[in-house]
């Protein structure tokens, strides 16, 4: 039975030798109680901010890129993309096989490529409209030319004329492509370039960009870790396994401990939960402590061990 927020309260609030909390009164607990579920999610956030690389907070991301948009924002709750990872999802109908991007370095992005982000204009539909409508209504057509080709979603279309919000004379599935419904709000791009991305480039905002810009709505998919959401309700769960719940329980009393002033207390628990944290490393991500051989085999019969410790 997966450990809730208030089974980890009250293991805390029994190491304290205090009344335990129900799930009718968690939500309206005071004093001591009330320190010790404070306690817990600071315990949590302790254990999440040692280690970027836990497998509980592991998670995977599909990006559907937009045609003409270099860039893009991390999902939500993200700590880290492993970049690494990173990779085109192969596609017949759009043409590209699948492969793994390369990294590419943002300083040289920015010495090499970022004029790329100087050839394509953007706007956005003012409306939903059908896969059959010849005039396309825009939030502005600033900066576009006075007829041309557009790109929205996996659809091309050309134009003969503008206006401040509209384009017109438009032709739909132009170059091959099929002519489809859009909704309001998507992207409608104008470049000359472009093509199938080959880079992915961290921003310095820990977001990405792609080098090439995409020509169509291409899928990239990539592993990323998770910042872990605070327990709120009472059945609330963590995403640290339950065999590690002695671990949040041992932090959280060396954290009410503190609250408290008890200092030696304190410094005890706290010593535990650190060795608690540093298990779970050895355990879930792989940081042994292990003796190797700096000699060849063979070459001698005195074996020098050398002791590597990665903490």
């Amino acid at each position: 039975m997966a450990e809730t927020y208030l089974t980890l309260t009250n293991k805390v609030i029994a190491n304290l030798n205090e009344v335990a909390l129900t799930s009718s009164n968690f939500s309206s607990a005071r004093g001591i109680q009330i320190q010790c579920q404070n306690a817990i999610n600071e315990a949590i956030r302790y254990i999440n901010q040692k280690d970027f690389n836990y497998p509980f907070n592991h998670a995977t991301a599909t990006k559907t890129l937009t045609a003409g948009v270099v860039r893009y924002t991390a999902p939500t709750s993200t700590k880290l993309i492993d970049y690494n990872t990173v990779r085109l999802v192969k596609d017949s109908t759009l043409g590209n096989s699948g492969y793994k991007l390369i990294q590419m370095n943002y300083n040289h992005y920015i010495d090499k490529h970022v004029d790329q982000e100087d050839e394509i204009d953007t706007t956005t539909l003012n409306g939903s409209h059908t896969d059959s409508v010849t005039t396309i209504t825009v939030v502005s057509t600033s900066g576009f030319d006075s007829s041309g080709t557009l790109y929205i979603g996996n659809e091309i279309v050309t134009y003969t004329g503008t206006s401040s919000t509209t384009f017109t004379g438009v032709t739909r599935g132009a170059s091959s492509t099929t002519a489809a419904a859009h909704s309001s709000g998507v992207t409608v791009a104008q470049f000359d370039k472009g093509g199938i991305p080959t880079h992915i480039i961290r921003t310095p905002d820990n977001n990405y960009l792609i080098y090439p810009y995409p020509l169509k709505s291409y899928n990239i998919k990539f592993d990323y870790y998770t910042f872990a959401s605070d327990l709120s309700a009472h059945d609330d769960t963590t995403t640290i396994p339950d065999r590690f719940s002695y671990v949040i329980v041992t932090g959280a009393t060396a954290f009410v401990y503190q609250y408290r002033g008890e200092t030696d207390q304190y410094q005890l628990n706290m010593q535990r939960f650190e060795q608690g944290i540093k298990n779970m490393q050895t355990l879930l991500v792989n940081r042994f402590e292990y003796l190797r051989s700096t000699y060849p085999l063979g070459r001698s019969n005195n074996v020098k061990l050398t002791a590597i410790r990665v903490s």
